[in-house]
């Protein structure tokens, strides 16, 4: 399923893009980290981990949120199961029109597969 960091990182966008925490939770390796402009959240938990995704999702499905282009995207080994994924999110609503520029910078670990341990989101960096 996620046998390189870049199969599972285009899988948690697609499984992302549902809107559904439960399709995005497996994508996350627990216990985990966000940060975000609003704050560090520690994620010890599936439920705490649910808590963050329901709360993001309903804001995007509040701002008519359809889908996400990623642009710039790398992808950095770092050790054997350890990589960073870092570009921008593109988000677009239900009309097409772009609604959101995000910088993000994901750590991955392989632990059977890969997956999210620290999601970082943060301006985009410049071109």
């Amino acid at each position: 399923m996620t046998d390189s960091p870049e199969s599972a990182f285009h899988a948690y966008i697609r499984a992302f893009e549902t809107l559904d925490p439960e399709a995005a939770l497996p994508f996350y390796h627990l216990p985990g980290m966000f940060i975000a402009p609003q704050g560090v959240f520690a994620v010890p938990d599936t439920n705490t981990a649910r808590a963050l995704l329901c709360q993001v999702m309903g804001q995007l499905r509040s701002q008519s949120y359809r889908h996400t282009e990623v642009v710039g995207l790398t992808i950095r080994k770092l050790s054997p199961d350890l990589a960073s994924c870092a570009g921008t999110f593109v988000r677009f609503n239900t009309g097409g029109q772009e609604s959101t520029r995000l910088g993000f910078t994901y750590t991955m670990r392989n632990a059977g597969s890969w997956k999210i341990i620290v999601a970082v989101v943060h301006e985009p960096v410049a071109a």
